[in-house]
């Protein structure tokens, strides 16, 4: 069961995810494009970070707790769910509080864009 925990946690985020877009009835796939695009340059960057972080024994993944499958036998597949997930999350996250502030009247539509 250890080997699923980094699974597992990103499991968790992804399903708060799905709760908070349905629940605060958020149009995300309006913005699809453009996060794909922006992940996509933000996770090779990161991802070339942490291949040379594990190459030079400055970073590492702890092996009883991930599935084993890596990219280029170094980076774990948890790791590349996680540049997709939490980046997604957080957009779902901050478009959940603007539409809650915008009806508190805390904040008007014409400052949130």
């Amino acid at each position: 069961m250890a080997h699923y925990h980094y699974l597992l946690v990103l499991a968790f985020i992804a399903v708060c995810a799905l709760g908070v877009s349905l629940s605060f009835r958020l149009r995300v796939p309006r913005f699809w494009q453009a996060f794909i695009l922006t992940d996509a340059a933000i996770m090779a960057l990161y991802l070339a970070w942490d291949f040379w972080a594990v190459a030079h024994k400055n970073w590492s993944f702890d092996s009883s707790q991930i599935l084993g499958a890596k990219l280029l036998h170094r980076i774990p597949i948890e790791e590349i769910a996680f540049f997709i997930i939490v980046p997604l999350m957080t957009i779902i996250t901050y478009l959940a509080l603007t539409k809650l502030l915008s009806k508190t009247k805390f904040v008007s539509d014409h400052d949130l864009f």
